[in-house]
């Protein structure tokens, strides 16, 4: 490639440095961390937009709750039940306390500081569930600076600034938030709003949401959060969902959530949910009436955008009973009936010719010496069925394994089922095996997954076949450098003839550092080649990208700076590369490299008062040998794509 040897000369920077300071990071560098490793196409907004949640509402470490902690997901069962062992035994006065915690690493210890506290939320008395106690609002403009083709031929309704609103006030007990965003081209009226009211601990009530919020129970072949089911570098513990049955949403995803009202009890070791929802979902209906898509882009830019924006009524009803021996040991049962105002295609979900589909599921979490059995079997009125089985064995304390198996029946129907496993859609059919291993020893740390699987076909004669192998490994050689090594095959084929298979197989080599100069100066560096290989014809293809990033903190001036510059040169988008990057805090940015190219970014922050945080960013994308960019209404002339966000935060 022609930029290889650009990258030789980042090699060199920061090859020696001094310790690195270890009081801890700031909750959005933790995000920004976490998101990092994710998996390079997942769409990682709902995933950020709920670790802002879970880090604006810390779990109160001197007495943690187990199912509190694995919400996070970088703390795996073992380590979250090493912090409720600890914690029994020893009082914590202290942060650094945790580091003292076994499985406990540098980087863990940096990642889950944001996310805890030491103050008791339930310290407070009844008398005070309606006083504000926290307060926090976000108001951004973005843009983009060059004019696309939506814009030149009037077709776009709205002007090109984009607008986010956000607004979250209450206490320990009681929340209130609400949301309006208008996407780029819209007008006002086209705009989200969205909203909550949000009760906890208060009377026999656990938790009440009035307004927009999200269900999660068991491993998700019910009812699962919009967050991608993609495989990322967490090899053993990414196989098993967690996390609240009911959660408050503000999110800008304008198709995924419930509206309507949801509410949580406990008694003894027994809890019980229910929730109900009625709203219009965008989508598409033919001539017939017959919803023949949903639209998920929540942008409406356009008179046709407009036209699917209430497409379908949609009512759902569902509940959850759960028995808890302990807080590792449940069983759970959950219900669900969703009833369309239109006939859905079968091509969408087969409903069998109705306007309805009730689902129901038996979850289970069942640690035992050694192993920790967990999994749930779904079914249609007991018609169609779709099941998991999964354990995780922690060999010893630096060692686990684990196991998933999975099988989704064909025609199996859960409207907002999202499992862990290859396809978005399970009602198509799935069945899979994955074997994940970590392994942590002094100064590095190896996750690795073997993950075989079979998609039967959507239409057609011919099924997929897949099988990924991912590994990667971190390495501290000191406290101020580490290093990354990784390693992604995906090979993907379709029996067509005998002796002949249709096969795409991609084959990913990362290598990345970071290096702590001092405590306001670091820089990072990444290197990635892809190789992307057809058979029988040998058709192939090849991408490279490396990228040096410079931050800059100066926290007794609440300054930050960081910046970018990206060299990408792929054959075609086929071999395209994905690199998280920074943004404004609730912005998440995963952009696709493909083509050749150069981007660059800075992202400022500076702490105008004590509770006011001014923050920008600047991106700039470059096509070196292209005339247009973009296609449709989004094309643009020329071989320039730049943009602009400004952002206010508040908080108290």
């Amino acid at each position: 490639m022609k930029t290889f040897a650009l990258s030789l000369g980042f090699l060199i920077v920061g090859s020696t440095a001094p310790a690195q300071d270890t009081t801890g990071i700031s909750g959005q560098e933790a995000i920004e961390s976490i998101l990092t490793t994710s998996t390079d196409e997942q769409d990682l907004r709902a995933l950020g937009e709920e670790l802002e949640y879970l880090q604006q509402h810390p779990i109160y470490i001197v007495k943690p709750n187990y199912n509190d902690l694995v919400k996070l997901p970088f703390v795996s069962p073992m380590l979250a039940e090493a912090i409720v062992l600890f914690t029994d035994t020893v009082r914590i006065t202290s942060l650094q306390d945790l580091q003292h915690v076994s499985l406990m690493t540098d980087d863990l210890h940096a990642k889950l500081v944001p996310f805890v506290t030491l103050e008791n939320p339930a310290s407070g008395s009844y008398s005070t569930v309606f006083q504000i106690r926290s307060l926090d609002s976000r108001t951004r403009l973005e843009r983009r600076l060059q004019q696309s083709q939506g814009y030149r031929v009037n077709l776009f309704r709205g002007d090109v600034t984009a607008t986010y609103q956000r607004i979250r006030l209450g206490n320990d007990h009681v929340e209130v938030a609400g949301l309006f965003e208008k996407d780029a081209g819209e007008l006002y009226d086209d705009g989200l709003i969205a909203g909550y009211l949000s009760l906890k601990n208060v009377a026999l009530v656990d938790h009440l949401v009035v307004g927009n919020f999200n269900v999660s129970t068991g491993q998700g072949l019910v009812f699962a959060k919009n967050i991608a089911t993609s495989k990322g570098s967490n090899a053993v513990a990414q196989t098993k969902k967690r996390g609240s049955v009911i959660a408050p949403s503000v999110s800008t995803d304008e198709y995924r959530y419930f509206q309507g009202a949801a509410i949580s009890s406990i008694v003894n070791n027994f809890s019980f949910s229910g929730f109900y929802s009625e709203r219009n979902l965008p989508a598409s209906t033919n001539s017939l009436g017959v919803v023949t898509s949903f639209y998920t882009s929540g942008v409406y830019r356009t008179s046709n955008d407009l036209l699917r924006k209430h497409g379908v009524k949609e009512r759902m009803l569902g509940g959850q009973i759960k028995y808890a021996l302990d807080p590792l040991k449940s069983f759970s049962i959950t219900l669900m009936n969703t009833e369309y105002g239109k006939p859905i295609s079968s091509t969408l979900f087969d409903l069998r010719g109705k306007k309805s589909v009730t689902a129901g599921g038996i979850a289970w979490e069942i640690p035992v010496p050694i192993l920790n059995f967990f999994g749930e079997v779904a079914s249609n009125e007991g018609k169609r069925y779709s099941k998991i089985f999964g354990t995780i064995v922690p060999v010893s304390p630096r060692l686990a394994l684990s196991f998933h198996h999975r099988t989704f029946t064909k025609g199996f129907v859960s409207p907002f089922a999202r499992p862990f496993g290859e396809r978005d859609i399970i009602s198509d059919g799935e069945s899979g095996n994955y074997i994940g291993a970590e392994l942590r020893l002094p100064g590095v740390t190896l996750n690795s997954y073997v993950d075989s699987y079979y998609l039967p076909p959507t239409s057609g004669m011919f099924g997929t076949n897949g099988r990924e192998f991912f590994s990667n490994a971190m390495l501290s050689p000191t406290r101020s450098i580490d290093v990354t090594l990784q390693v992604r095959n995906k090979l993907r084929f379709q029996t067509v003839t005998a002796g002949q298979n249709d096969r795409r197989e991609q084959t990913n080599y990362r290598l990345s550092y970071s290096v702590s100069v001092s405590k306001k100066l670091s820089f990072s560096q990444r290197v990635e080649l892809v190789n992307v290989v057809y058979q029988p014809d040998g058709y192939r293809e090849q991408g490279f990208l490396t990228f040096l990033e410079c931050i800059f903190k100066q926290r007794e001036f609440g300054l930050s700076v960081k910046s970018r510059i990206v060299f990408f040169d792929t054959d075609s988008y086929d071999s395209r590369l994905y690199q998280y990057e920074s943004d404004v805090a609730g912005n998440f940015s995963n952009p696709p490299m493909y083509g050749n190219g150069i981007r660059w970014y800075m992202v400022l922050g500076y702490d105008v008062f004590e509770s006011f945080r001014l923050s920008m960013k600047y991106s700039e994308t470059k096509k070196l040998h292209e005339d247009v960019v973009g296609s449709g209404d989004d094309e643009i002339i020329g071989n320039l794509d730049n943009y602009i966000a400004l952002q206010l935060d508040f908080g108290m």
